[in-house]
């Protein structure tokens, strides 16, 4: 599940609340136009606490700066962008799960998307930011109790309003149409992934596995009797220990047009479904027991693929196919 985040674009200019983030190279010289925005007090604000930190501008450093004199904000965020040539090869959605590491408990952020020459600030970089933002933010709070209203002495949880100030807004939210299908599709896998064995059995997966059918994939389900029939006995024998029934999901996703009659080659992908392993008959020790949920972290992957395939439109044909079983020690279990 994804928290309360809400992240939209501007154009250049200095919110006066919340958290500013702004960017540097490893030579700590702010753009001219950041320069020209937050002012001499602003400048010199943030020369002194450079050098009383020591702070050198490393790719993904931060420092922060509260109650910043020269700003109206109220914390003030430098991230650090690195080399030249670390700036040229930056990786933007990585670098907005930094910002995001920063943001605390502020309920209002702006990004100034500005900085040195050899560092891309468009759309594009804007539209990765805010996907990097979002996949930090992700957090999976589905059985947890919930924070009561202020009134009850616990405040509810608030949500995080991110402005992103990049020279072409227009075209940032068009990008970012795109980076949200992917961002859907990683959090229904980390969804997946977290839930909780005794939820997530073979058949449930596959039952939210089918839900991709409402946005054009073409989904398969084969159950126990299907997998007999056509020999699927391996896979048949890693589950025949639990009570639970095993199953295979196929998913297709046709959205590349076919050339001169021929339909294009599918790419496929297959995913580890193990939804719990205790080993079977050669049961695990208790050590990591817990852990063992995530066996089936292959099949959420593809299951999130293809959703972000689908939701995005992609124009290409991909088959993505998992196997879904509970290895559970039994008397029906399989034998060495």
């Amino acid at each position: 599940m994804a928290a309360l985040l809400k992240i939209g674009f501007a154009s250049p200019a200095l919110d006066k609340t919340g958290t500013l983030v702004l960017f540097v190279g490893s030579d700590l010289e702010l753009s001219a136009a950041t320069r020209k925005l937050i002012g001499t007090a602003g400048v010199g604000t943030i020369k002194r606490a450079v050098s009383a930190e020591k702070f050198k501008g490393k790719e993904r450093s931060t420092l922060v700066i509260p109650a910043p004199q020269g700003f109206d904000v109220d914390r003030l965020v430098i991230v650090g962008l690195g080399k030249d040539e670390e700036q040229e090869k930056a990786d933007y959605v990585r670098l907005g799960g930094v910002v995001a590491s920063v943001l605390g408990s502020a309920s209002t952020a702006s990004i100034l998307l500005e900085g040195p020459a050899k560092w891309r600030a468009d759309a594009e970089a804007a539209a990765d930011i805010a996907l990097g933002l979002r996949l930090r933010h992700y957090r999976f709070d589905k059985y947890k109790a919930k924070k009561r209203d202020a009134g009850d002495g616990e405040k509810a949880d608030q949500p995080i309003t991110v402005t992103i100030h990049v020279e072409d807004p227009v075209a940032a939210k068009r990008a970012i149409r795109a980076r949200e299908a992917v961002g859907t599709g990683v959090e229904l896998a980390r969804d997946l992934v977290n839930e909780p064995p005794n939820v997530l059995d073979p058949v449930e997966f596959a039952k939210r596995a089918k839900e991709l059918e409402k946005l054009g994939v073409d989904i398969t389900i084969l159950d126990e009797k299907q997998l007999t029939k056509i020999g699927m006995r391996a896979l048949l024998g890693v589950g025949q220990g639990s009570e639970k029934e095993s199953r295979v999901v196929i998913m297709r996703w046709n959205g590349a047009k076919a050339k001169k009659g021929a339909k294009a080659q599918p790419v496929a992908f297959i995913g580890k479904g193990v939804v719990f392993d205790t080993g079977g008959i050669s049961i695990k020790p208790a050590q990591g027991m817990e852990d063992m949920k995530g066996d089936m972290a292959g099949a959420a992957c593809v299951v999130g693929f293809l959703h972000a395939l689908a939701a995005r439109k992609a124009k290409v044909n991909a088959i993505g196919a998992i196997g879904l079983v509970e290895n559970m020690p039994d008397g029906n279990a399989q034998r060495p």
